[in-house]
């Protein structure tokens, strides 16, 4: 009986010996995971594209590029030209006015449809038939700038449709990668209505050209 009772402890006693050895094995797997993990991280940082730099605006070539787009604006209007008209402004956003009759400003309209309308309703209507775009086609006054990946610019022409006089036309216009400059408002304003609707003494009805033309986005 004594015997028995002696290997049954020597049993126990080397049962407890193994448990602890393969418990000391396990907590040593288990420290060598996070080494493992942590050695692997750096590889998935690397991955992440770098975020490309806008390039510096050569203001010198975006201001006659915008000078082009405006002058072949106005030679198709004064030709009478809508298709050539449509080649220079975005249609899906365009947005065109005309103040020329007192304090009575034509509506602005908005999409190429009512701008067509629009236009050519000028060139038929009444007291307005035959009238053109004076006195010249040049813009004189820039802000260029990027929104976003692309440019956006305002640009003032002290000129306007129906008259010789110096009256003002506002435009607003954004560069695309593929069409170049494409005008998205414009706005005329003849001379006796300057202090209603110009900009240096008025309030410009086309609302980007007004926030574009920040003081400290103007090129000189």
């Amino acid at each position: 009986m004594q015997l028995r009772l002696t290997w049954l402890v020597l049993a126990i006693f080397a049962v407890g010996i193994m448990s602890i050895s393969i418990m000391g094995c396990g907590g040593d797997t288990e420290e060598e995971a996070p080494e493992k993990t942590t050695a692997d991280t750096p590889s998935t940082t690397t991955d992440q594209p770098a975020v490309a730099e806008r390039p510096p605006i050569d203001f010198g070539a975006e201001k006659t590029a915008i000078q082009e787009v405006y002058s072949a604006f106005y030679a198709a209007f004064n030709d009478e030209d809508i298709k050539a008209i449509q080649e220079t402004v975005e249609t899906s956003s365009i947005v065109f006015g005309t103040v020329f009759a007192g304090n009575e400003p034509v509506p602005l309209a908005k999409g190429w449809k009512n701008v067509e309308i629009g236009i050519k309703g000028l060139w038929i209507g009444i007291g307005t038939k035959g009238a053109k775009w004076g006195r010249d086609n040049q813009l004189k006054d820039f802000w260029i700038r990027y929104k976003g990946s692309k440019l956006e610019a305002a640009a003032i022409g002290y000129n306007c449709y129906k008259g010789s006089f110096p009256g003002e036309s506002h435009l607003y216009l954004i560069k695309d990668d593929k069409d170049g400059w494409k005008i998205h408002e414009l706005d005329s304003i003849t001379e006796n209505n300057l202090g209603i609707f110009g900009f240096h003494k008025g309030k410009p009805r086309i609302e980007k050209f007004t926030k574009t033309t920040r003081e400290a986005d103007k090129v000189e």
